[in-house]
This record gives C-alpha cells, sequence and structure tokens, in this order.
C-alpha cells in the first residue's frame, strides 16, 4: 500500500453520504431529543434523593408519564385506556358481595377503601386486633389512653410504678390539700422530724420510705402535676391488664389510632375484614373502579338506582352501545360506537348561547383496548401562545444577523403594547372601521417597537455604546414607564377606574383581531387562489417551458386551503387569531428582507464584518439603526397582536419574560426565520404542557426549565450534538448563517 493510499479518505457508503448531507439540518432536533433523553437523568436523581434507592422501572414509567402530559397539554394528543368488563371486575366482585348499595354509598365505600390504603392494610389489621381484644372500652376510654401513653414512655413506667405508695395516699386526701402538701415539701432541702411526722400521718404507705426518697419523689410530682401523674398511673394500670407496657408495639399502635377518629378506625377495620373474606389486595384498584361505576350513574347511562341490579343487568349493553375512554381524575369520554375514528362533543352548558352547540371537545381513533385522543382546544390554545415568541426571537435573529445582541425586545414588546391598548380603546379612534382600527392598532405596535429599538440604534451608531447595556436598561424603563402610565392616579393617564387591579380599558370590539372560526370559507377560498396565481405569476416563464412545475403552486394552493379549514375547526374556543397570519407573513418578509433585498444584504455583511463593509462603500451606523429599528419594529408587532388578539387590555408585569425567552427561541432556530415557526412552537409547547407535565408524574415544574436550559447549551455547544449524533462539522456557509453578535462584543 503506498503512503498516497494510506492518506486518502476513507469512501462513505451511500447511506453515510445521504445521511451527511441530511443531518446538519437536523441538529436542533437532535439537540430537543437529546435534552429530553438528558432530563431523565434529573428524574433519576430526585428519586434516589427521596427513596434513597432507584428502580430504573419507576423512573422510565415516570418518564413516560412525564412526556405524555407534556404532549397532552400542548398539541393535545394522548393515548387512552377504553372501559371494557373485565375493568370493573373488583368492583363487580365487591358489591355483589355487599348489601344492597345506591350510587351515593360507592363514593363513601371509595373513600373508605382510600382511607384504608391510606394508613395500611397490616397497620388496619392491627387495630382491629386490639380493638376485637377490648370491646369493653369505649372511644372515649380510647383516645384517653392513648393520649397518655407517649407521656408514659417518656416518663417511664418502672419510674411510675414506683411513685404509686405515694401517688395513691396523696389521692385518698383532699385535692387542696394534697396539692398544698406537695408545694410546701418539694421546694424543700431537707425534711424536719415534724415533717416528716406529718408526711407520715397524711400518707402512712411512705412511713417505710427515706426522707430523700419521699423528697425526690414529691419534687417529681410537682415538675409533672399530680393530677396528671395519678391519670399515667390509672392509664398504665389498663395498659398492665392488657399485658402491655408503654413502649410496646401494641400500646404504640393504640397511641396512633386513639388520637384519629374512632369512627373511621373501625370503618376501616370492617373494610379490611370485608376485602380479606372477598381475597381483594389491590384497595387503589378497586376505589378506581367504584368511582368509575359512580361516574357511570353519574352521567345516567344506568337506568336502575340499585347498584347491584345495574352492574348485573345493564353493564354489557351499555358497553356495547357506548364506547367509553378513560382519563385521569375519573373522567370520561362517551360516545357511540359509529366506526373507528369518531368526535365527542363537548357538553353545553350554557343552551341559551347558540355559541356553544356542536362544539367540540375531542377527536379519538381506535387502537385496539386504546384510543388515541387529540383535544383541538390544547392545540389552539399552543399556537396562540406561540405567536409571540416566534415573531419576538424574528426580532432577536434579525438583530443577530447584524451583529448586534437585542436584548431589549422585552421592553420593545412594552413599547408596542401599550400604544396598541391606547389606540384601541381611545374614544379618539372609537368610530373607525374594524380593518382600519385592527390596521392602525397593528401599526402603532409596529412603531411603538421600532422607536424603543432605535434608540439603542442610535446610541451604538452614534456614540459607540453598547447595544447589550443599553437595551437591558431600556428594557427596565419601558416596563417602569408602562407600570407608571397605568397605575398613575394623579392624574390619570392609562388606568381603567372601574377595575379592581390596576390595568388598562378593554380595547373596543372593532380593535380586536378576529379568530379564525368568525371567517367565512371564502376568505381560505380567496387565499388559497391568491396563492396559486402567485405561485404561477412567479415561475410563468419556466411552467412554459416546462409545465409540470405548476404542480407545486397548485400544491402550495391547496394546502392554504386544507390548513385556513383545519385552523378553524381547530378554533373550537374562539381563541385563535388572526394574528398567526401576521406572524408567518412576519417570517416571510424577514427572510425576503435579509436573503432578497440590498437593504438586507448590507445588513448581513456589515453583521458578518463592519470593516469590510465599511471598505465596499456601506454606512454602517445606517445599518445599526436600521437593523435595531426593525428588531423592535417586530418585536412592537408580537406585542400589539397579543394586546389585540389575546388580552384585550394591559397590566402592569404584563409579558412575563417572552422577550428574554425570544433570544431562546432565535437560538433553537440557529437564526434562520423560517425555523423560528418550529423553534416558536417547540418553546410554546414546553411551556402550555409543563403544568399538566407536572401534575400527572407528581414532578417538579422546574423540569420544562431544565429541558429548556439543556436544549439552549445543546445548540450553543452543537459540538456535543454533532459527535453523539454522528453529523459532520458544520461547514463555513453554515457557521455564516448561524452568526450573531460576533463582533457585538467587541464594539
Amino acid at each position: 500500500m503506498t503512503e498516497a493510499s494510506m492518506r486518502a479518505p476513507k469512501a462513505l457508503s451511500p447511506l453515510a453520504k445521504q445521511w451527511s448531507r441530511i443531518s446538519p439540518a437536523l441538529v436542533p432536533l437532535f439537540a430537543v431529543i437529546t435534552a429530553l433523553i438528558v432530563s431523565m437523568l434529573f428524574i433519576l436523581i430526585t428519586e434516589l434523593l427521596v427513596q434513597g434507592h432507584v428502580d430504573v422501572g419507576q423512573v422510565l414509567n415516570t418518564t413516560g408519564t412525564a412526556y405524555n402530559g407534556l404532549l397532552e397539554g400542548s398539541v393535545g394528543v394522548t393515548l387512552s385506556n377504553t372501559l371494557h368488563s373485565d375493568d370493573l371486575n373488583l368492583a363487580k366482585q365487591y358489591i355483589a358481595a355487599s348489601d344492597k348499595l345506591t350510587s351515593r354509598q360507592l363514593t363513601i365505600a371509595a373513600r373508605v377503601i382510600d382511607e384504608t390504603a391510606a394508613a395500611g392494610v397490616t397497620n388496619v389489621t392491627r387495630y382491629a386486633q386490639i380493638l376485637d381484644r377490648h370491646p369493653d372500652l369505649t372511644d372515649d376510654q380510647w383516645k384517653e389512653l392513648g393520649s397518655a401513653i407517649p407521656e408514659i414512655a417518656a416518663f417511664g413506667d418502672e419510674k411510675l410504678l414506683g411513685l404509686r405508695s405515694l401517688l395513691e395516699g396523696l389521692g385518698k386526701l383532699q385535692r387542696a390539700d394534697a396539692n398544698a402538701l406537695v408545694e410546701n415539701v418539694a421546694a424543700k432541702d431537707s425534711l424536719t422530724a415534724d415533717e416528716r411526722s406529718e408526711i407520715n400521718d397524711k400518707v402512712p404507705a411512705v412511713s417505710s420510705m427515706s426522707d430523700a426518697d419521699v423528697l425526690a419523689q414529691l419534687k417529681l410530682i410537682q415538675v409533672n402535676g399530680f393530677v396528671k401523674m395519678q391519670r399515667w398511673l390509672e392509664q398504665l394500670d389498663v395498659l398492665s391488664s392488657q399485658e402491655l407496657s408503654s413502649t410496646s408495639p401494641a400500646a404504640q399502635d393504640i397511641a396512633v389510632f386513639s388520637a384519629l377518629d374512632m369512627t373511621k378506625v373501625r370503618d376501616w377495620a370492617k373494610m379490611v375484614d370485608n376485602l380479606q373474606k372477598l381475597g381483594i389486595s389491590d384497595l387503589t384498584a378497586l376505589s378506581e373502579q367504584l368511582r368509575i361505576v359512580k361516574v357511570l350513574f353519574d352521567r345516567k347511562l344506568f337506568v336502575d338506582t340499585d347498584v347491584k341490579n345495574a352492574l348485573a343487568n345493564e353493564l354489557s349493553g351499555i358497553l356495547q352501545n357506548k364506547y367509553i375512554i378513560l382519563r385521569p381524575n375519573n373522567q370520561m369520554l362517551i360516545d357511540t360506537q359509529s366506526g373507528f375514528t369518531g368526535t365527542i362533543l363537548a357538553e353545553n352548558k350554557t343552551p341559551d348561547d347558540p355559541s356553544d352547540d356542536n362544539k367540540i371537545d375531542a377527536v379519538y381513533m381506535k387502537l385496539g383496548e386504546k384510543a388515541l385522543l387529540f383535544y383541538p382546544s390544547t392545540l389552539e390554545s399552543m399556537i396562540v401562545r406561540s405567536i409571540p415568541f416566534i415573531i419576538a426571537g424574528l426580532a432577536v435573529a434579525l438583530g443577530f444577523k447584524a451583529g448586534l445582541f437585542n436584548i431589549g425586545a422585552e421592553g420593545q414588546l412594552y413599547a408596542g403594547g401599550i400604544l396598541t391598548a391606547w389606540v384601541g380603546f381611545s374614544p379618539l379612534f372609537a368610530d373607525l372601521s374594524p380593518v382600519l382600527h385592527i390596521g392602525l392598532c397593528i401599526v402603532m405596535g409596529i412603531i411603538g417597537g421600532m422607536l424603543w429599538g432605535a434608540i439603542p440604534g442610535l446610541l451604538k451608531a452614534y456614540t459607540g455604546a453598547h447595544e447589550v447595556i443599553n437595551t437591558i436598561m431600556l428594557n427596565f424603563i419601558a416596563i417602569l414607564l408602562v407600570d407608571w402610565l397605568i397605575k398613575s392616579t394623579n392624574p390619570i393617564i392609562l388606568l381603567d377606574t372601574s377595575a379592581s387591579v390596576p390595568r388598562t380599558p378593554y380595547i373596543v370590539d372593532s380593535a380586536k383581531l378576529p379568530t379564525f372560526n368568525q371567517i367565512s370559507p371564502l376568505w381560505f377560498v380567496l387565499a388559497a387562489v391568491l396563492v396559486l396565481l402567485f405561485g404561477l405569476w412567479q415561475k410563468r416563464d419556466a411552467i412554459r417551458e416546462k409545465p409540470t412545475l405548476a404542480i407545486r403552486p397548485i400544491v402550495y394552493g391547496i394546502l392554504v386551503f386544507v390548513l385556513g379549514f383545519f385552523l378553524a375547526w381547530v378554533s373550537v374556543n374562539g381563541q385563535l387569531h388572526v394574528g398567526l397570519v401576521l406572524m408567518v407573513g412576519a417570517v416571510w418578509f424577514t427572510e425576503w428582507f435579509l436573503d432578497r433585498t440590498t437593504p438586507g444584504f448590507e445588513l448581513r455583511t456589515v453583521g458578518a464584518n463592519p470593516d469590510a463593509a465599511r471598505y465596499a462603500g456601506m454606512n454602517v451606523r445606517w445599518n445599526t439603526v436600521l437593523a435595531m429599528a426593525l428588531s423592535g419594529a417586530l418585536a412592537g408587532l408580537a406585542g400589539g397582536i397579543e394586546i389585540a388578539g389575546v388580552h384585550f387590555n394591559m397590566t402592569p408585569g404584563f409579558f412575563g419574560g417572552v422577550g428574554f425567552d425570544a433570544i431562546a427561541v432565535a437560538l433553537l432556530a440557529r437564526n434562520n426565520p423560517r425555523n423560528m415557526i418550529a423553534a416558536g412552537l417547540l418553546w410554546g409547547a414546553l411551556i402550555s404542557g409543563g403544568g399538566l407535565m407536572q401534575t400527572r408524574a407528581e414532578i417538579s415544574i422546574d423540569l420544562v426549565k431544565i429541558i429548556q436550559a439543556l436544549i439552549i447549551m445543546f445548540i450553543a455547544a452543537d459540538a456535543i450534538i454533532r459527535f453523539l449524533w454522528r453529523v459532520p462539522e458544520a461547514s463555513a456557509e453554515e457557521k455564516e448563517r448561524t452568526l450573531f453578535a460576533a463582533k457585538g462584543w467587541g464594539g
């Protein structure tokens, strides 16, 4: 083998070549997947700290539950069990052995079973044995005994028995005389002959004891109380009659259960006895099944009010005619078994309001004994929540492209939002038509953000002041300025004096962005036709030569039409507004501006190398101001859309970190405007699904923040991801596309 052949690179297989071609574009996706996998370590560490050991199966189950909750809480997709007759076997066994039960008694039985399981079957069994051995003791006597046991154990059984003669002797005296004797003598260090003689006369039982022993015992009685120690002695005798000491396990059980509601303890004991006779050991499953039966009664699926008869005669018919999907917290989705898929309508809680009629709650697909569920309202909410992240992420990315680190998106959001709110509720614009009023609100939001973004741009361009410091300071100024404008009472500026909390008045209806369920289907048809015609016109010359190129514009038109109807269908709560269209337009405009225009090219050139741009005749100062102004305009657009489309008023502390999250979204999208949609939707999904993930898996909400932090870390240090997933090293072109703030810290 020659030296040249040894130095030649190894030929790649076709599969490796394909992976090398497509994998670089998937680095952000790999970062997300890796972050989700690494997050399992935190669940493992938590279990280790709490339980002292690690159950791998439990960790995997908790992780699966957490991510299933995250998926359901974000995009509304989840997998659920369906109800079958065998799922209620324990309930049927328990009910068959019971007397006549009503549906209300099912709840009581389930509660008793839950309490029994919480107390522990073994513990309750011991409690029952103790109660059975002493049926003559009343509940009050048990409570008195149980409360005395810890005190007796702390004092000592033998020590207390040694005081019996003195306590019994004092007990024969009048209480006042006994207390006086204890108080007078216990305070002394020694006894005179007369004092000892008096004690012997009143308490003959101690005549054989030494003075020192008498004094010591009287001091103990004085410290603990004569009456209390008499009670201790009585309760110790009760224990002794049961052949128990205060420190015996049975006595400790008495101390535990006597502190509880004795009626409940007896109910638990009776329940354990019944379940043991039936051979039922899984109390949690039984309780859950009883509650399912109760819900079936509540949903009026049974006719017979007798639970035993209803289960025996009606259950099989119900399960044949109904498709019942089980949900957490004893929720159910019920539909007729019409086919492989189905739609479940939400309960009409306001019969007088026709807008609630035929409102979709969930869509399902049958998968064997499970159901794949989709909640349109959840997806609707997540999309609405993601819109400001996407637009604000665009704002940050545009600054990055110019080599500027715009930390001020938060303040620019406030600047745009407050102007939109003012235009929305001000009587000056109340008579405008909806089209003009909405347009003015959005334009004012853009102007507010643009002006606030231009300030640090001007300071950077003409004074050299660093944009990071300036934008951070302007964030505080904007937030506190809005706070003052809203809270000011002398004079009243933007405060709604009729509100119970500081906020602006609500914007009028003509200023609110319409939602997709309010839009006529003709608009979706029109949008599809316009997209089709624009695509055909744009490629008209190429289509003349090759007609098959017309397929892509046609497909785009069809997709716009289908997407419009899908968004209208998803908008079941009337929340998904046309700000989504403005967001898509902002993404298109940002990409077009950066890649297809001369100012965009100059802006990117200034960001990559200001010196080279200046040498080429480009105005670096102007591009710096332009970049920050456009970045602020996008952030202001996000603020305006939130006011006009979601909240309809503004309060202090309104945006709560959206501008700072936008930095992470821009990093996740690698500053690519087109990728910003996926990055923003992911960020919105993590935030939207975090609460349900926490509830379902019983883990800390901070796990979502950990996942977000890991995603950012893996995006920033993509060498880790490239190594783990065998992705080729970034090319010079890729590095140029992801360049941000490379020159920012250098001035």
